[in-house]
Order: C-alpha cells, then structure tokens, then sequence
C-alpha cells in the first residue's frame, strides 16, 4: 500500500494507471493513516479486501483503533483475508464490529492477549464464512459453529485454557471438518477430564490430513487427541509436549503413537538420517525432511527405560529394522538398572552410527562397559557388538569413566573380532569433547602414552580433541614421526 503513493508520483500516465486499477487497493492496514484506507476501498470497487490490524501497529503507532474496526465492519461482507490483532479482547468488540456474514472470507486469524470479558463464545461473522477454509484462533473463545468450521483446511488453536476449551469440545470441532489438511494446536492447555457419560471417543478419520502440529498442549489432552484421530496421509507430525504434574505419561506412546509407527518408519527410510536426545524426563528425536516426509517429537517419561524401550519398538531390530544413519546423545544423571537393561536391548540397533554422551555425569561408564559387550546377532549369523554400526563416539569430560575404561572398551570391542565379523564393523572415531572451562578442572590431565596407545589400537581410526575454545599455547598441528614431509 504505501509504494503505491511513491509509484503515482512517476508521471500522470502512471497514477491514472494505478488509480483505475481496483486491485492495486484490494488491502487496508491499521499500519496507514485511516484517510489512506478510506481511499483503499473506495478505489477498490468492488474486489475481495484483505485487511489487517496487527499488534505492532497498536503497540508502536498512533491509529484511530475505533475507527479502523468500524471502516472495515461496513466491508465484511468484500473479506477475502482477515488479520486481526484486537486491543480490547472482550465479547463488546465482536457483537459490535464482526456480526455482519462474510460469504468471501477465506482466511481469517483473530487473536488478543488474554480473554478479559465473561468466557461466553463469541459468534463470529453471525457463523456463515462458507469460503472459510483457513482459521487461526488465538486466546479467543469462539462458537464453533458446526457450519462456520465445515469447509475448513487448515486450522489452528493457540493460547487456549482449561476454562475456554476442552479436550472433548476439540475433538467435537475435528469431527465437523471432515476434510482437514493441517492441524495446528499449541501452547494449550485443554481440560482433559472426561465426564462419567463419555465414552473414550471413537477414531475420527482424515483422509486429506498431511501436517499435525502439537507444541505446548498438556500431555494427557495430546494423549486423547492423538488416539482419536487417524491420519494415513500424514506428511508431517510435530509433538513438543507441553508436561503436566498430574499424570504420569508412561501410557502416552502405545495409546498416542501406536498408530503413527508405520508413519515414522517410512519417513526414516525416506530421509536416511534421524537424531535422538534422551534425559532423564524426557526424549527428544527428529527425523527433517529431504523428502516431503518428517517428523519431531518432544516427548515427557516417567524413566528412560519408556522411551528407549518404545524407539527400539519403532525401529526395529534384526530383519525388521528400518536402517538409516542414527545420531544419538544420552544426557543422564544416572541410570536404574531398568534404564541399563532398555538400553542394552537398544544397543542391537544397527542404525546407530554416532554416540555422544554428555559430560559431568556418572552414567558413561556404564555405557562405555555396554559399548564393549557382544551377543549374538538378531539375524542369526554371529555374533556382533553393541551397537554394531558405531562410527563415532564422543566422549564429554566425566569422573563417570577413565581412560582406563576406554581401553578395556577397545580391547573388548575389537579384540574379539575375526576374519569373518571385521567386514561388519566399522572403526571407532574417539572424541573428546573438552569444555572451555577444563584449565580450571582439578583433575589429572590424561597421560600422554596412554593416549598414544589408545591412537594406535586395533579398531581405532582416530582420537582426537574437540574443543570450540583453544587454549593458549595448544598445538595447531602434530606431526607423526612415521610421516613423510
């Protein structure tokens, strides 16, 4: 809107030009003076309008708020795209300004910094928008109109509280859009208890559902959303959990998941590459797309052992195991012997092809001793080690192991190996990870011949220093006294 007034200014030919040109003024903004927009739309004849009140405009210009909503109130029936960021979140302003049907309305986004007003739904455009097929509600209740919602492909729900909206009233709106694209529901907490008289809800199809997006929603509401829908065109599945301190998640992954397996699998052999973070609380694990499919999970547990146990599950392991390049990072404080034996059942996964441990905790010696175990192989044909694709492994400063420990693990990693087994597995890249604050460390610096020999040990391709911040005086190059110069 505003290059318009430069561009009249070129020559006569080029303002009668644009002033007879309807769609050149199809947007009126709360970011120019009303005058401007007054001549938009009188300009415009008779084209759809896009407007848009936006919250830097309130917050940062001088515009006549009253004046703005009663401008484009006379025009809802010509919304085509409506962006509105309202100052006064109360029911007055809706019955007021957006009573009038908006038979063009195809995008429309409503949103306000918190509900001040009597939480009764307001009645948006009288309920009748039937082009409306994009909806974005923020921390405002609405009516959900069953009509006012039917067409809708994309929807979003954002900032919405126990008292605005429950969990049972989502699922009644998932249920009346039958042909949902994209589901958006984050930073929400939706009142999950259902009453003695409602049944667990039966599974709501969604044939042309591609993206489901869930960041901030209390986990025992994601819980019954998640298993009431069924989505067997999913492209894309987001789900950061927002926690709760009611109840313990353990169940979340078979009765939320369960039907979104054969999803991840198919994303991890179509991307090639996924990584995972595990905590003590909570798992992390993200699978981008370099194809259209992906998927990030941000996921709470009531131990390690629920999630391990569950992404082994996905997985797979022997035949059945979608093999792909693995990133794993374990963050732990310590670990149950529970948490031990997930892990050693996970440690099959031929998948895993970088293992990073985080430092300053005790559990790495644990799972330095599980690095250099074996068993026999799921497929029957030897007997292979922990994690048998292990490429990379980077180790964090830690009083939970030693070089000492280091040394076993390579001895018993690959001394065992022979002829038949070497072609499988692959040397070990050892990295320590060095903070920034280790001059400070009051442990012994590692012994220089101890290092030399772990460098030179069968199955070690290399040993090597990863430090984001040199410290003074540190070696730019070594050179081996077998090399050539």
């Amino acid at each position: 809107m505003k290059a318009l007034y430069p561009t009249r200014m070129v020559s006569r030919t080029w303002r009668d030009a644009i002033d007879s040109t309807p769609l050149l003024w199809n947007v009126v903004s709360s970011s120019v003076p009303l005058r401007v927009n007054i001549t938009a739309i009188q300009r415009s004849c008779n084209c759809p309008l896009n407007i848009y009140l936006t919250r830097h405009t309130l917050r940062y210009s001088q515009i006549d708020y009253n004046g703005f909503l009663e401008l484009v109130a006379k025009e809802i029936g010509r919304w085509s795209i409506g962006r509105l960021y309202l100052r006064s979140p109360d029911s007055d302003v809706y019955s007021q300004y957006f009573t009038s049907p908006a038979p063009l309305l195809r995008h429309l986004r409503v949103s306000s910094d918190g509900w001040e007003g009597p939480l009764i739904p307001v009645t948006l455009f009288s309920g009748i928008a039937p082009r409306l097929e994009d909806l974005e509600i923020d921390a405002v209740p609405i009516d959900w109109t069953p009509s006012f919602i039917h067409g809708l492909k994309d929807l979003s729900i954002l900032n919405m509280t126990e008292a605005q909206l429950s969990t049972q009233q989502v699922l009644d709106i998932l249920a009346s859009i039958p042909s949902l694209e994209n589901l958006g529901l984050c930073d929400s907490t939706f009142d999950h208890h259902l009453q003695s008289s409602q049944a667990r809800p039966a599974l709501i199809q969604f044939p042309s559902l591609k993206g489901i997006e869930l960041r901030g929603v209390n986990t025992e509401a994601a819980e019954i959303i998640l298993s009431s829908i069924q989505a067997p065109n999913c492209l894309s599945l987001a789900i950061v959990d927002g926690g709760s301190d009611e109840i313990g998640p353990s169940s979340f992954y078979e009765s939320a998941l369960s039907h979104f397996n054969d999803f991840q699998r198919l994303t991890l052999s179509s991307n090639d590459v996924s990584v995972l973070y595990f905590f003590d609380e909570t798992m992390e694990w993200e699978c981008r797309s370099t194809s259209r499919l992906e998927f990030e999970l941000a996921i709470p547990y009531n131990t390690p052992a629920i999630g391990v146990e569950w992404i082994t599950r996905v997985i797979g392991l022997g035949t059945q195991e979608v093999v792909h390049t693995l990133e794993v990072l374990l963050n732990h404080g310590s670990l149950s012997d529970d948490d031990l034996a997930a892990y050693y059942s996970f440690a099959r996964c031929q998948s895993v092809t970088k293992l990073r441990l985080h430092p300053d905790h005790m559990f790495a010696g644990p799972i330095i001793e599980l690095l250099g175990t074996w068993r026999e192989s799921d497929d029957g044909t030897g007997r292979l080690p922990a994690f048998p694709g292990l490429k990379v492994l980077v180790l964090g400063t830690s009083e939970g192991w030693t070089l000492d420990d280091l040394e076993v693990l390579v001895s018993r990693r690959f001394g065992e190996r022979d002829d038949s087994i070497s072609q499988k597995i692959p040397d070990l890249k050892i990295i320590f990870h060095v903070s920034q604050y280790s001059d400070y460390d009051p442990r012994p610096k590692p012994d220089v011949a101890q290092l030399q020999r772990l460098r030179a040990a069968k199955g070690v391709e290399n040993l090597t220093r990863d430090r984001k911040h040199p410290a003074a005086g540190m070696l730019a190059v070594v050179y081996e006294d077998d090399v050539e110069l």
